[in-house]
């Protein structure tokens, strides 16, 4: 039987639900241990994926032999410590996103990986979503022609995460230190292009949030190529959990749209549409088998993630995202933090130590004088909007019937009925 890699947990929060469910259909790997310091979360986790060792104590499960390797899905202001200790007991890191806090602590994971010789592997796993992977070949094919702009939208209307360690000025951000990670380095490795400069503009709209729910973000990239980001948690409607790219090229467009279901979990294939020049369109999509096992294991990111993580363990290889990805696509977060606050543009590298906390307070500050908004954390239920079904100033169709009196043949104010009146012929 070939060898199993045998893992812990490293926090049992939301996002240990996202991993643990793929070890019963993993044949590299087996789930060993679950750690976190609320022993009844642990013990929840542990009854749930009939998980062996439990443990409330990082220190003594990072020297458990039992363990080859950690997943670790604790706040990232917690990441380099963490990785640092296990590193230094010689086990495999597989590190949860945004890297960490700092440019400086994704630094000592690098380092504590390379002086200890363990894989460290980043979770950023859209890489791992079969259609951005189908995305990356048709970009890698040609046919868009040499890229030149990159859009995302992505949109979350969450109150349910305020409060929670994703929105603390501890872990140093909230919407864009959250989602940017994974936007920036989608982008990043569909096009092939690293990012060297960065501007922003970051709100913090919801008045009991301590960080930023709301930016927008333009990064220069190699080869003259740029990308803009929309990214919120305040939205409503189709846009909830909407995560749309656009990548234009000099031969055509392709636009990935997430926006009909939670592209996280969902085994769906996003719209993915190629526009080329000679009204040519192309529809791709990713198809599922009779079997719901064979689904899961082809189309589950968390699932590829981590066997790509076992599978650079056992070849030892390097790892398909590395300390270095992680690095880069912090680092321009946090220099779209400094942009934002500074009004100027940041380029990369920066490594500057910049103190989040007081740039958080900083921008509280400034957004409570200006956006005077009264959020609730629970959304009403609204009734439904009634609109007059009239048309303003809107222009008919070419007929040689005298449409109005006025200048430019324009329709004013006339209900639905009377226009359609005034279409009808005379018998």
């Amino acid at each position: 039987m070939a060898k199993k890699v045998k893992i812990a947990m490293l926090g049992c929060g939301a996002v240990a639900d996202l991993y643990l469910p793929a070890f019963r259909f993993l044949q590299c790997a087996e789930i060993r241990a679950a750690i976190d310091i609320d022993l009844r979360m642990v013990q929840e986790m542990a009854g749930r994926y009939n998980i062996p060792q439990i443990s409330n104590d990082a220190s003594e499960a990072a020297q458990s032999d039992d363990i080859d390797a950690v997943i670790i899905g604790t706040p990232p202001d917690l990441h380099a410590a963490h990785a640092e200790l296990f590193a230094a007991n010689g086990k495999h890191i597989l590190c949860e996103k945004p890297m960490a806090s700092t440019v400086q602590d994704c630094q000592r994971i690098i380092d504590a990986c390379k002086a200890n010789g363990v894989k460290l592997q980043m979770g950023h796993m859209k890489r791992f979503m079969r259609g951005n992977q189908k995305v990356k070949a048709i970009i890698d094919s040609g046919a868009l022609g040499k890229i030149f702009m990159a859009e995302c939208h992505w949109d979350c209307a969450v109150p349910q995460l305020i409060g929670t360690y994703r929105e603390q000025k501890v872990t140093a951000g909230g919407s864009l230190q959250d989602h940017g990670p994974h936007a920036f380095d989608l982008i990043r490795w569909w096009t092939g292009n690293d990012i060297l400069e960065v501007s922003a503009s970051i709100r913090s709209v919801h008045p009991n949030r301590p960080t930023e729910d709301t930016a927008a973000v333009i990064l220069e990239h190699e080869n003259g190529m740029f990308s803009c980001h929309h990214l919120t948690r305040i939205s409503y409607g189709r846009e909830h959990g909407q995560d749309t790219y656009r990548i234009y090229g000099t031969e055509g467009t392709l636009v990935v749209r997430n926006d009909h279901h939670f592209p996280t979990m969902s085994l769906e294939s996003p719209e993915i549409i190629l526009y080329r020049a000679g009204d040519c369109i192309q529809r791709f999509d990713t198809h599922h088998g009779w079997n719901i096992d064979d689904s899961v294991v082809m189309n589950f990111p968390f699932y590829n993630q981590l066997e790509a993580f076992c599978e650079c363990i056992i070849n030892d290889t390097e790892p398909r995202v590395t300390g270095e990805d992680g690095m880069h696509v912090l680092e321009a977060v946090i220099a779209a933090y400094v942009s934002s606050l500074k009004g100027m543009k940041i380029k990369l590298p920066f490594r500057e130590n910049i103190d989040l906390t007081a740039l958080f307070e900083d921008v509280k500050k400034r957004d409570a004088a200006n956006l005077k908004y009264d959020y609730t954390i629970e959304p009403k239920a609204q009734p439904p909007l009634s609109i007059p079904e009239h048309f303003i100033g809107s222009r008919p169709p070419r007929t040689k019937e005298t449409w109005s009196s006025g200048e430019h043949g324009l329709v004013g104010k006339v209900w639905l009925e009377g226009l359609m009146r005034r279409l009808r012929k005379p018998a």
